[in-house]
């Protein structure tokens, strides 16, 4: 079976009969489908391989089962059904081996802890003084202030940043997963390599955050076998060379398109679906401009079905935009981030200001949906599933 088709929502109403502005590539027929929408009364444009469309979702599904029929009209009239539910859905849930993390209650805040000497964001390191002690301490404080999940990391993947031996990074998160995972604290680990999220993973950590884009099928077969659940994040390159690679054409289109490819290997490789999240790498192989591209098209990401993380946390776009601010004077930028992620449906802000994201999300979500509650965001497994 050839692949599905790429649906990408830029707009859409509510009920059937609603207009639907969107656009589809991949390998099909697109001339094909193009000529049956055209007659059928939508609105279409083909530039650059992706098929522009705007009609109502009815018109848009019947006419995609004339143009291919049988089991692949059927198959498209599906994906385009299940891209619109989910852009105007709430995000589905996340499964791990130890918790539910409940997206479709409230956006969740994932504390960053960089167990590195070279990190760009804190003022301490947090390596390799006090090992791990430090890291624990920190990582416990960002609980205290809020954060739902703590995402703990030992290479820095700044811009030309350079990479770390295995034995080394090993050497600076297990002890720090290991005990904030005895403690009792949902934890994720950041990293590229296949043999550190399997170790990790043992270690208590419930969530691989995959920044090399799902490029390395060790990984994505290690976190299959351990049924961990898994951030498939969009960049090129390696810190070394990425800020050489921030080209595109059409970045919001290319980087979902990236994002759906990986999605079908990654369930290619055993990952359940329903254990994905996706995230388009803002600062990975991406200039200011790309960034605040994706920014304001946040939405249209989530037409891919599955819940999107943003980390736009005290990154240099944002130093760019307030007259070149130091790491530590990129507050008010990253709030702003955040509270706009909140209000396009963002499932997860990774931050390192835990306590005032958790304010502002509080407040956008309450804007957004008039729900002044906050729910819990960690749910155990019932214990048939644990």
């Amino acid at each position: 079976m050839r692949p599905s088709p790429v649906i990408r929502v830029e707009q859409a109403g509510l009920g059937p009969e609603a207009q639907v502005r969107l656009v589809v590539s991949g390998e099909l027929d697109l001339d094909r489908l193009r000529s049956v929408w055209v007659s059928s009364g939508a609105t279409v444009q083909l530039v650059n391989d992706r098929l522009h469309a705007t009609t109502s979702v009815q018109a848009l599904a019947r006419a995609a089962g004339r143009a291919f029929g049988g089991d692949e009209g059927r198959r498209f009239e599906t994906v385009l059904r299940d891209a619109i539910a989910a852009w105007g859905g709430r995000p589905a849930d996340i499964a791990t081996p130890g918790a539910i993390l409940a997206t479709s209650a409230r956006p969740l805040v994932m504390g960053i802890v960089n167990v590195t000497p070279d990190s760009f964001a804190e003022s301490r390191p947090l390596y390799p003084a006090d090992h791990p002690d430090a890291a624990v301490a920190h990582g416990r404080a960002l609980v205290a202030e809020g954060a739902d999940v703590l995402d703990v990391g030992g290479e820095s993947t700044r811009p030309g940043a350079e990479p770390v031996a295995l034995d080394e990074e090993l050497r600076r998160v297990l002890p720090v997963v290991k005990e904030l995972a005895a403690q009792g604290h949902p934890v994720s680990i950041d990293t590229a390599k296949a043999e550190v999220a399997q170790a990790a993973v043992e270690a208590g950590a419930c969530l691989v955050n995959d920044v090399s884009g799902g490029r390395d099928p060790n990984l994505l077969a290690a976190v299959a076998e351990t049924g961990a659940a898994y951030v498939l994040m969009h960049s090129r390159g390696t810190p070394q060379d990425m800020a050489s690679l921030a080209q595109y054409g059409d970045v919001v289109a290319e980087v979902y398109e990236f994002l759906a490819q990986g999605l079908e290997r990654c369930t290619a490789a055993g990952i359940s679906p329903d254990r994905i999240v996706v995230d388009p790498g803002l600062g990975f192989a991406k200039t200011a401009e790309h960034n605040l591209e994706l920014l304001r098209a946040l939405r249209q990401l989530r037409s891919l079905g599955r819940p999107v993380l943003v980390g736009a946390s005290r990154k240099s776009f944002l130093g760019a935009l307030l007259d070149d601010a130091a790491t530590d004077q990129r507050l008010e930028g990253s709030l702003a981030c955040a509270a706009a992620a909140v209000h396009e449906g963002a499932a997860i802000l990774r931050v390192h200001d835990v306590a005032a994201t958790v304010k502002v999300a509080r407040v956008a979500r309450a804007i957004t949906t008039t729900q002044i509650d906050w729910p819990v965001g960690i749910q155990p497994l019932p214990p048939s599933a644990a």
